[in-house]
């Protein structure tokens, strides 16, 4: 599917914008069910702090509303770019559904903190991450700090510790996930034994997943080559996320690779 610069369809974007040469640029990544966004409010909202953080230019949540709904399709990826060159990138692509829910394998890595680059910034300067993950043959790397479980570098974390589900807090270090948020919310109203408490990088896990809006939940086969997997609780979560999006986008959800983790 194309690509949209500034609202044109298959524009250009200029070799030298600083979005570009020095990975200033700031992004948030939104999806369709069906052709209704889920949460797309709190996607650019979360944009619009990136974005201020970064001293990137917005340019207005109407407009980006406006170029969004001219390019909408069924069940698509919408990944939204400002660079700090001040141009607006929309990336539309069609939805994998073996990615949903499929399993992954993460790594502990130590993970300081950041002047000037908070975790609560969704920022396109990635390679690090991606390398690290390479270089130690995991799908992603599970970020932590003072032995507390922060996210992974592109997801955040569940687990199962002692029968309960437990998601780390939002303190600022890490992105406050509108999956996430969702998974909580609707655990929740499931009646699932859910907590928003730290989480310790050695605890005993029963269960362990990661959340992200392409992912929706997906279990963690391995974590430092050793095996964890999911379980009941996590496939009741992801059932309870799943009826919520039903129910906020106005049609069934299909099952996807995620429908029972492992």
């Amino acid at each position: 599917m194309p690509i949209w610069v500034d609202g044109v369809e298959g524009g250009c974007i200029a070799g030298d914008d600083p979005g570009f040469t020095r990975g200033l640029n700031a992004f948030d990544t939104a999806r369709t069910y069906g052709r209704a966004p889920f949460r797309l409010a709190r996607h650019l909202a979360r944009l619009e702090a990136s974005a201020a953080t970064m001293g990137i230019p917005w340019p207005g949540r109407a407009l980006l509303e406006a170029e969004i709904a001219a390019a909408i399709d069924e069940d698509v990826i919408l990944r939204v770019t400002l660079t700090a060159g001040g141009r607006r990138v929309l990336d539309v692509k069609p939805i994998d559904p073996a990615y949903v829910g499929a399993p992954i394998t993460l790594a502990r890595v130590g993970w300081p903190a950041m002047p000037g680059l908070p975790g609560t910034v969704k920022h396109g300067s990635r390679a690090g991450w991606a390398l690290t993950a390479r270089a130690l043959g995991a799908t992603e790397i599970l970020l932590v700090r003072d032995g507390r479980v922060l996210e992974a570098n592109r997801s955040n974390v569940f687990a199962v510790v002692d029968g309960v589900i437990v998601t780390p807090p939002l303190t600022g270090e890490q992105l406050s996930g509108v999956t996430r948020g969702g998974m909580v919310e609707a655990g929740r109203r499931a009646g699932l034994p859910l907590e928003e408490a730290p989480l310790s990088a050695d605890a005993d896990f029963q269960e362990l997943y990661v959340s992200s809006t392409l992912k929706e939940l997906s279990p963690v086969s391995h974590l430092d080559g050793r095996p964890v997997g999911g379980g009941p609780l996590g496939a009741k979560l992801h059932a309870a996320f799943k009826a919520l999006v039903a129910e906020e986008c106005g049609r069934q959800v299909e099952q996807g690779a995620g429908e029972a983790p492992r």
